[in-house]
């Protein structure tokens, strides 16, 4: 870094495709980093007392982003605006002064950067976030009453965003579930990691996040924290399910296409309320359609076949309509069992 000064929604689709040809317990995955991995600080926690937090707002793509000091919260002009802002790495962050509220800096927790303090509009400071992580800022004289913000750098799972998209109707499916808090917007990632085994539901009983919503295409990793016994992830329609695992680091990946809600449980730890659900899309009940990217095999585990000939036999048995002849077209292609085509969702 640099600087310079119990139910899921009935007729909703999804159609999930394997990143390997089983469903494959991954011994080692390249996750995302979050946001404990680079802090101590708990993301949410952070936000508490913050009036003027709304998620954290999508600025990717952009090269430069500019964040107001001094905008109006926390009772009068105390505040960060946005509070939370997604950018790439490499993009810089000027901060300007509002002339509201006083003297006001911003100083990153971890050391990495601080402002002098300021109280003339349109003064600015500005600082080069390189790499992925998430970098904690406040104002010093006033973080106590709410003047605190974040910068997440790249593909980092935290908090939840602003969406355009309304919460999903799930039903009472979330009831028992302590830890859930609302879905995740994890949209623009490629891909996401879900931790099995996080505190919740009366010990290590949880997936946290317990609700996300991706974007079609993106990889959903779930990683074993080594907590609570032995988990295994099993959609609870039966398009997928993990092998019982302990150890930590452990992992199960699968790829979503299509738009729909999956529905997904411990099944060990189900009635204590070890749930979730990856919400594809806008979550509706669209059909899906197999692209020839849709059977894509990558790995050292499992089997190898052929993208186009499975692709083929697919288009040709969906056109006639006959699912039971589809999966005795996927059993004699050795395609792998948690490959789902136009399934609905059901608890």
């Amino acid at each position: 870094m640099s600087s310079n000064r119990s139910e899921p929604v009935v007729d909703r689709r999804t159609f999930m495709r394997t990143t390997a040809a089983t469903a494959v317990t991954l011994g080692a995955v390249g996750t995302l980093p979050t946001a404990r991995a680079q802090t101590e600080i708990d993301f949410e926690s952070w936000f508490d007392g913050v009036e003027n937090y709304r998620g954290v707002v999508d600025m990717t793509g952009e090269s430069t982003v500019t964040v107001a000091v001094g905008a109006e919260g926390n009772g009068g002009g105390f505040a960060f605006e946005p509070a939370a802002v997604r950018i790439d790495p490499g993009t810089t962050v000027v901060w300007e002064w509002t002339g509201d509220g006083g003297l006001h800096n911003v100083a990153a927790k971890d050391g990495a950067y601080e402002s002098d303090l300021l109280s003339a509009v349109g003064e600015t400071f500005d600082h080069t976030f390189d790499g992925e992580g998430v970098s904690y800022y406040a104002c010093t004289p006033h973080e106590a009453i709410g003047m605190r913000a974040a910068i997440v750098v790249g593909n980092v799972l935290v908090g939840s965003s602003v969406s355009s998209f309304p919460e999903p109707d799930f039903g009472t499916w979330f009831d028992d579930v302590d830890n859930y808090a609302g879905t995740v917007d994890a949209t623009g990632l490629t891909e996401v990691t879900i931790s099995v085994g996080s505190a919740g539901n009366g010990g290590n009983f949880a997936f946290e996040p317990a609700s996300v919503r991706i974007d079609p295409g993106t990889t959903v990793i779930w990683e074993w924290t080594g907590q609570g016994g032995a988990h295994n992830v099993a959609a609870t329609d039966g398009s997928f399910e993990s092998e019982l695992l302990t150890e930590q680091g452990e992992s199960f990946a699968l790829e979503f296409d299509g738009d729909g809600i999956s529905m997904y449980v411990c099944e060990p730890h189900a009635g204590l309320g070890m749930k979730g659900a990856v919400v594809v899309g806008a979550g509706g009940h669209y059909e899906t359609t197999l692209t020839p990217l849709g059977m894509a095999v990558v790995g050292a585990v499992g089997l190898i076949f052929g993208i186009p000939f499975v692709y083929a036999l697919y288009s040709h048995f969906k056109e006639l309509g006959d699912q039971a002849t589809i999966a005795a077209a996927k059993q004699a292609a050795r395609a792998p069992e948690n490959v789902v085509i136009d399934t609905e969702t059901s608890p």
